[in-house]
């Protein structure tokens, strides 16, 4: 592949051979060099060092930003993990000894400016998401002066409450404690929103400062405070609850009203007030979309010669069709719910297809004022007294608005040559009713045949006459 790891031995000898090379500079150049550089670069002039590091930074791809391939084969994945694991550590050891080496005092803890430089790149390493650096190794190796580093190696190991510890009693930097929680955050949210997984929710970032600062502190009242200033100054990400419930039970909550409580209360209702207009936003839009989605449906459904599923049949020559008929229920007392139902039936050689046009008002005088929404509106044959008219297809319309006007077809094949006399359809309309508000929108936003979508009815119509004349 393409990545400069893969081999198994060039990579570890081009750096071998690179450490090798003399310096071609002087150290008043090197200097100036280092002082005029913005980019951050090493001087590659002054030695082998240099040309390793930035060899090894280019090939592992924390310069370069450049992903490493993958391999497929697992015992192949393994060798390779570990060579670039190698890789690795040999780079974050070349930078350890480049701020050792390049102090201005061996025993000073001040560094040089190319120290400097070495000492930023080593810090950059550890903090890579994707270093591969085998921390126990490394901490053991580390000069206790390295503050900031064992705490960023103590993370890498998941020790997150000791790295804290460092930044907040040690180094005594609340900026540095939340820079690295804030770290910490932006990768879970990262991670969160790569992978969508419903296991137990981890840790928040922040939590385990809120515990440092309130168990470390030599002072109890000092700890307090930075406790509720983490509280406030993250509290749009912070588990609150589980901040909260850390803090000793005899704090006065007048401390925290100022700095955290009320903020967090205007702050949350103005998120609610957003997200309420959001959600109606939403709303809005999703109707407009539903709306013209089910005014093309309606269209597609309203003609003989427009609905996709009777193109693709091969009905035959078309004979005539009948006038319109009102549908007739069996039992009309019992069904407030039946919308006004037209019958149109379309004679075809081989074929016939009938037609509902369904007017969704409702039929009864004392319902004529609900507001309702129909969907799966079919019309079914449930049997024929005659095989030579058997149903073949049936085409239901999937949403009829309030007041709107579908059609829903059944198609049968027929043998008009074997139709003796009459045969009688018995047919049914079936659909469900929705609730919806004024404006025509569900109440609920359930989906499909989940508990609480709406109440299906089946209504059973009286008899269709078809007569083998009517195919002539």
């Amino acid at each position: 592949g393409d990545d400069p790891l893969a081999h198994p031995f060039y990579p570890s000898k081009v750096t071998e051979l690179l450490k090798l090379v003399l310096p071609h500079a002087t150290s008043k150049e090197l200097l100036e060099k280092v002082s005029n550089d913005a980019s951050g670069s090493l001087p590659l002039h002054s030695g082998g060092r240099a040309l390793a590091v930035a060899y090894l930074e280019s090939a592992l791809g924390i310069s370069s930003g450049r992903p490493t391939e993958s391999q497929s084969d697992p015992s192949y994945r393994g060798e390779f993990d570990e060579r670039k694991a190698d890789m690795h550590d040999e780079l974050s050891y070349l930078l350890l000894e480049g701020v050792i080496s390049e102090r201005v005092d061996g025993e000073s803890a001040e560094d040089s400016d190319l120290g400097a430089l070495y000492r930023l790149k080593l810090r950059r390493l550890l903090s890579w998401p994707n270093s591969m650096i085998r921390s126990e190794r490394l901490l053991t190796s580390l000069p206790t002066s390295f503050l900031r580093e064992h705490a960023l190696l103590l993370g890498r190991l998941g020790r997150h409450e000791d790295a804290l510890r460092i930044f907040y009693c040690d180094l005594s930097s609340m900026e540095l404690a939340l820079e690295y929680c804030d770290i910490r955050h932006e990768r879970k949210e990262e991670k969160g929103r790569k992978v969508r997984s419903s296991s137990t929710p981890s840790e928040c970032a922040y939590i385990p400062l809120v515990k440092v600062a309130l168990n470390a502190d030599s002072d109890p009242d000092r700890g307090v405070a930075a406790a509720i200033q983490v509280l406030a100054l993250r509290r749009n990400v912070i588990d609150k609850s589980a901040a909260l419930r850390l803090l000793p039970k005899n704090v006065p909550l007048s401390e925290m009203t100022r700095p955290f409580l009320i903020p967090a209360v205007v702050e949350n209702q103005s998120q609610v007030r957003r997200l309420s207009v959001a959600s109606a936003l939403l709303r809005s839009r999703y109707m407009q979309l539903k709306k013209k989605l089910t005014e093309a449906q309606l269209k597609s459904q309203a003609s003989l010669h427009t609905v996709p599923a009777l193109q693709k049949l091969n009905l035959g020559e078309h004979l005539h069709s009948s006038k319109p008929t009102k549908a007739r229920l069996v039992h009309p007392a019992s069904s407030p719910n039946f919308p006004e139902v037209l019958l149109v039936k379309h004679f075809f050689s081989r074929h016939l297809v009938i037609q509902a046009q369904v007017m969704n008002v409702n039929s009864s005088q004392a319902y004529q004022d609900d507001v309702r929404t129909l969907t799966d509106v079919a019309f079914v044959v449930a049997e024929s007294s005659d095989e030579a008219l058997l149903p073949t297809l049936q085409v239901p319309l999937k949403t009829l608005p309030p007041r709107a006007t579908g059609s829903a077809w059944c198609v049968l094949a027929a043998s008009p040559q074997r139709l003796d006399g009459t045969a009688f359809l018995a047919s049914e309309l079936r659909f469900t009713v929705l609730e919806v508000d004024a404006a025509g929108a569900p109440l609920t936003f359930v989906e499909a045949n989940a508990p609480g979508y709406g109440r299906p009815f089946v209504e059973e119509l009286q008899d269709l006459e078809i007569r083998h004349t009517e195919f002539s």
